[in-house]
């Protein structure tokens, strides 16, 4: 979790701020004390149109806010140091992928602020986005994957399994459906710092990180 919090809010440029896009049960699944999370704009993708989600997370955003901003004022206290302009906490409730995008550019994007837009899940969210084709909605932007490899090994060195709910659909990364497999050294600049592609072993699993891209 460490490597999503780094990513995902490491902004390209100072003066930016990243996008998360989610589902709302993926928005749920993050511990209420740290939603939305900090340094970045969460956007929420749900059917709901009662209003009751939306309501929930702006009510959210700002008690996030107002932690941030005691926390920040703390730290003033007890260093008289100059700080650097932190990326934007803030949040927005849309019902779909596509107009997550074009909120996002209206909102953030023409003001020149809006940094990389990263899609966390879940399984029906992936597969729009995977989905996108290059058109007014991504304004130019790449469709690109970095996920993580797991293997569970067993007791006798053997591949074991996890129970699981939500599935990626790998089988549409190939290259025959339009993506290609980046290197490591791309994946690096990707994600803004340095990764391997080995496989490395962490307690019983095994873990690789690898990237696609669109073409």
């Amino acid at each position: 979790m460490s490597f999503f919090a780094r990513v995902t809010s490491r902004p390209p440029n100072p003066g930016k701020t990243n996008a998360i896009i989610m589902g709302r049960k993926t928005y749920d699944s993050v511990p209420a004390s740290l939603r939305p999370l900090a340094k970045r704009i969460s956007v929420v993708v749900t059917r709901d149109t009662s209003g009751s989600v939306k309501e929930g997370v702006m009510r959210e955003l700002v008690g996030r806010r107002e932690r941030i901003a005691a926390k920040a004022a703390e730290a003033v206290k007890k260093d008289d140091g100059e700080k650097a302009v932190e990326p934007m906490t803030d949040a927005i409730v849309v019902p779909s992928l596509e107009q997550a995008l074009e909120r996002l550019e209206s909102e953030y994007g023409e003001k020149g602020v809006l940094g990389k837009v990263f899609v966390i899940g879940g399984a029906e969210i992936y597969n729009a986005a995977i989905g996108l084709q290059a058109g007014s909605a991504l304004k130019g932007r790449p469709v690109r994957v970095v996920m993580t490899n797991v293997v569970r090994k067993g007791v006798d060195g053997s591949v074991g399994s996890f129970e699981c709910d939500t599935f990626f659909p790998l089988d549409r990364l190939d290259g025959g459906n339009g993506w290609r497999t980046a290197n490591s050294a791309e994946v690096s600049e990707w994600v803004g710092e340095e990764v391997d592609g080995l496989w490395k072993s962490e307690g019983d699993v095994e873990v690789q990180m690898v990237g696609f891209e669109k073409v």
